[in-house]
């Protein structure tokens, strides 16, 4: 829960509940402790948050998971880094230009 209210630091039961498709309920009783996602909702949460967020919630992960989440953070760093040497390039074309 907490790398959840991580992520949707405002209204977190609801923005949760929307990304999953699950009821509202069923994700307030998740935050409140009252239940655990069952294993029908690991197909849905891996779908909408990927492995780095199933990693950042288990204990000892297996390997293959450990990977998955590994190769995943690497591919959205590759686009941050990408953007930010697109905003270079821009910049350095700004420069020319004034």
């Amino acid at each position: 829960m907490d790398e959840w209210r991580r992520l949707h630091p405002l209204k977190p039961v609801q923005t949760v509940a929307g990304n999953l498709g699950a009821p509202a309920r069923t994700v307030e009783k998740w935050f409140s402790g009252q239940a655990c996602p069952s294993l029908v909702w690991v197909g849905p949460i891996f779908s909408a948050y990927g492995p780095e967020f199933l990693v950042a919630g288990m204990r000892s992960p297996p390997a293959w998971l450990r990977e998955a989440a590994r190769q995943e953070k690497r591919r959205r760093l590759a686009a941050v880094r990408a953007a930010v040497d697109s905003e270079f390039s821009d910049l350095e074309y700004a420069e020319l230009e004034a």
